[in-house]
């Protein structure tokens, strides 16, 4: 009996560990700038939006994406309407990943947004802020 206990917590043990070593986002930031300070809130005039995250244990050939989301503007967009996306391939070479969102032509709509971030499918942060009257 206690056997199998033992063994249950060595299989226990071993596949936290895998989860642990599994690539992730560190330090992941909202930014007016691609390497800027954080910023929890925008105008509308904002040229652009940029997340950016330190890449931990990703391997090369991984597949990093962030989804854009309009989670409340006040009616503007549908709840939690998906504006765009973007995919990128770890390549080794860099340890910080940047994403960026330019300003729709009318300016950005007042309200929540979010942006879902996954390493090969599996959800890896989701940053979010305003854009508020400034």
């Amino acid at each position: 009996m206690k056997l199998h206990h033992i063994a249950a917590l060595c299989g226990g043990i071993l596949l936290a560990t895998s989860a642990f070593a599994a690539g992730r986002f560190d330090d992941i930031t909202v930014s007016d700038q691609p390497d800027g300070d954080a910023v929890d809130s925008f105008p509308p005039s904002a040229a652009k939006v940029f997340v950016y995250a330190h890449m931990v244990d990703i391997p090369t050939g991984s597949k990093m994406k962030s989804a854009w989301v309009a989670v409340d503007t006040h009616g503007v967009a549908p709840a939690n309407y998906v504006i765009d996306s973007a995919e990128l391939t770890a390549d080794g070479k860099v340890n910080v990943v940047t994403f960026n969102l330019s300003k729709p032509t009318a300016g950005w709509p007042l309200g929540h947004y979010r942006v879902d971030l996954t390493i090969d499918g599996k959800a890896a942060g989701s940053p979010e802020f305003d854009i508020e009257k400034q």
